[in-house]
């Protein structure tokens, strides 16, 4: 017997898209499945087979009918592929006798029938391929394992033509039919020659984790990047989305930022470059709802994002025996391992105990909130992930698949940040002291009407959010949808929109939060999520963070003066009536720690180098070049009418969120009506347009 294998069968799958090199690039639906089943012991083709197969989201091209010679409803009649498969499996199983002890192996004229279409397909769909699909034959290797001296064969008829078979009247139109009945008569030819089919092509049918350390080499040309995963991704995601391509033992590792959250990255490494060029067809393809880009990355980047030097996470890793991993999120700082074997309970055990369980923790050794946890089963990992938001003691954890690249990685947190992704290449405000600031600062006279105005809020304590990548075009409606059930945290006028020199939006909004654990759990959340059809960097931090990133951070400032037309610079005392100023004398004046622009036409001042001037405008955005508009001077207000006697003024203003009331602007009635100004008759529009439908009562806008 000239194979390991008593038949073989050839498959050739074409679909209502690309065809030829570019089969499954462009994830359209299979259309037609055509096999010729070829035994090798009397070299004879024993049937030649075609199933259309019902195309579920693709448009049908009238080209393809036409090539194939039937009517789009023959096609569009059809069954659908998991009906299909089975037929097909049936029809093998029964004809060629596998109870009896015959064997087979699919042959396929190059990788692309099996490992670009037909194993995403099924993946797509949900179908379970039988186990022969996770083994073929490539016919083109297996011509040039047979005739190494030939010269490169662009397909099978240049194969044909090469081993002087006839192919007739022969029509090559890369849907099946003639390259199938060509692909048998290559396959007879070779064995009539004495070529032995052995050793065939071998596909994944699951991931495999592993370890990489820092001496570690990997190929450039086998490596690949994707980006724009959704944050919640895995390592088997990923390997579902590179369905039918070889990924390299623990060849998966998903990227973090600075904080030690995932970016929406991750480097992956293949068995070979083969694969990995068939990976780079996938560029664009879906993940569930989003795309996903893929690119050429090195060995290098690899191995920083996969391989660790932490021995807490070498430690771990070392009791790892193909284990699942999870991450959980939201930890109480005080929570213990017992508290979290006890929070899985019985149902999913932790496996080996305390020793499967990695806390996270801080370059000071205080806890992150985030742990590590091995389950021994797939099943128990999936039910540990249906504990997903469930509470251990008064905080909700949050649970995702993780990955060994994940946990080795967990030195960006023990140890001191790295650059990990482009998008988190630095801290928030930049490690030693400021430089040297000119002293030649000018004070400016702060008007009594500014006088009782909050400052933004300052300190260490991370009660603030950033907000990195919004559309130009986001309002503070679109921020307070974004955020969903955090925006209920939001402080009083606390969202901060930042501008350009121009008075242009520049993407970017600073929050302020009711405390550092609803600011830390926005983040955790709303990070890499989308706005529209971008997705927004969250990131927590803190009042002087803040101000720093807005003044472009402590660098070296110019000495050239550079002229500013008037807009409201990032230390202009702002309309917030909630927090005092530190000096309520009349006519006192501030000195800022860096200079400022003034608001004045014609004014100089000084710009940190290296960044592009900002200016921040308070909750609700004006023009930067409007004059502010303070408590008492409003002639906007909205009465509502319909409130229960016991309502207090600030859930009033709570619920006019993100309209800039705070509770001072609130005037209750003893007939439980109440009176809100606003700063705008605009914006008090706006409030009764969009919270109308939401008031159980009646609610009235009038001028003063």
């Amino acid at each position: 017997m000239a194979s390991a294998f008593n038949y073989l069968v050839i498959v050739f799958c074409t679909t209502a898209g690309r065809r030829g090199a570019l089969l499954g690039t462009d994830e359209e639906d299979l259309v037609l499945l055509v096999w010729v089943v070829v035994d090798v012991e009397t070299n004879k083709v024993l049937s030649f087979k075609q199933s259309f197969i019902r195309p579920e989201t693709s448009e049908l091209p009238e080209e393809l009918c036409k090539t194939l010679g039937v009517q789009p409803d023959v096609i569009t009649g059809a069954a659908s592929l998991d009906v299909v498969l089975q037929q097909f499996d049936q029809y093998l199983r029964q004809e060629l006798n596998t109870k009896d002890g015959n064997t087979f192996c699919l042959c396929t004229d190059g990788q692309l029938h099996i490992r670009q279409c037909l194993h995403p397909q099924a993946t797509s769909k949900k179908v379970e391929l039988p186990d022969y699909f996770y083994q073929f034959y490539d016919l083109r290797k297996e011509f040039r394992r047979s005739h190494p001296e030939a010269p490169i064969m662009i397909d099978v008829k240049d194969m044909a033509e090469y081993l002087r078979i006839e192919v007739g009247s022969y029509n090559f139109t890369e849907t099946g039919v003639d390259e199938c009945r060509t692909i048998a008569s290559i396959v007879q030819k070779l064995i009539t020659d004495g070529h032995r089919f052995q050793e065939p092509e071998k596909v994944r049918g699951k991931y495999e984790p592993g370890t990489y350390e820092k001496n570690d080499s990997v190929p450039d040309d086998t490596v690949v990047k994707a980006r724009g995963l959704p944050w919640q991704a895995s390592d088997r995601d990923v390997f579902s989305f590179f369905k039918g391509l070889n990924i390299a033992k623990g060849g998966v590792a998903l990227c973090l930022n600075s904080s030690g959250r995932r970016n929406g990255e991750v480097m992956v490494h293949f068995e070979n470059s083969e694969n990995r060029d068939m990976a780079l067809q996938r560029h664009k393809h879906n993940l569930g709802k989003r795309y996903v880009e893929v690119f050429k990355a090195t060995g290098e980047e690899f191995i920083k994002v996969a391989a660790g030097t932490s021995r807490d996470a070498a430690l771990f890793l070392s009791r790892d025996d193909g284990h699942i991993i999870v991450r959980m999120r939201g930890l109480p700082f005080t929570a213990t391992a017992q508290n979290v074997i006890e929070f899985f309970g019985q149902e999913c055990p932790v496996a080996g105990g305390e020793n499967g369980i990695l806390f996270v923790k801080h370059r000071n050794g205080k806890m992150t909130g985030d742990a590590f946890v091995m389950f021994a089963s797939e099943e128990s990992a999936a039910k540990a992930v249906e504990k997903h938001k469930q509470y251990l003691g008064s905080r909700y954890i949050e649970i995702f698949r993780s990955t060994t690249a994940e946990v080795q990685q967990i030195e960006i947190i023990v140890f001191p940040p790295q650059v990990l992704s482009r998008l988190h290449s630095e801290p928030l405000i930049p490690d030693g002291p400021p430089q040297t600031i000119p002293q030649t600062i000018p004070t400016i006279p702060v008007p009594p009407a500014l006088l009782t105005q909050q400052l933004i809020t300052s300190g260490a304590a991370k009660d603030c959010i950033r907000l990195r990548g919004l559309p130009f075009t986001a309002a503070i409606e679109d921020i307070m949808r974004f955020l969903g059930e955090h925006a209920h945290f939001i402080r009083p006028q606390g969202i901060h929109m930042v501008y350009n020199l121009q008075g242009k939006p520049n993407g970017e909004a600073f929050i302020q939060m009711t405390s550092p654990d609803h600011a830390y759990m926005a983040a955790q959340s709303c990070h890499m999520k989308y706005m529209g059809e971008r997705y927004v960097e969250v990131f927590q931090c803190s009042g002087d963070e803040m101000s720093m990133v807005l003044m472009g951070g402590p660098r070296q400032i110019p000495k050239i003066p550079m002229p500013i037309p008037g807009a409201i610079a990032p230390t202009t005392p702002l309309a917030y009536p909630s927090m005092p100023m530190s000096s309520p004398h009349s006519g006192a004046t501030i000195v800022p720690t860096l200079p400022v622009p003034a608001r004045h036409p014609g004014a100089t001042t000084f710009l940190p180098p290296h960044h592009a001037p900002v200016y921040y405008l308070p909750t609700p955005p004006v023009s930067p070049s409007a004059p502010l508009i303070y408590p008492g001077s409003s002639n906007a207000f909205i009465r509502l009418r319909g409130l229960h006697l016991g309502i207090q003024p600030h859930e009033v203003a709570h619920f006019f969120q993100g309209y800039g009331v705070p509770t001072e602007s609130v005037h209750l009635q003893p007939n439980g009506d109440a009176v809100v100004s606003f700063y705008t008759q605009e914006i008090a529009m706006k409030a009764l347009q969009d919270k109308q439908r939401m008031f159980g009562g009646k609610m009235e806008l009038f001028v003063a």
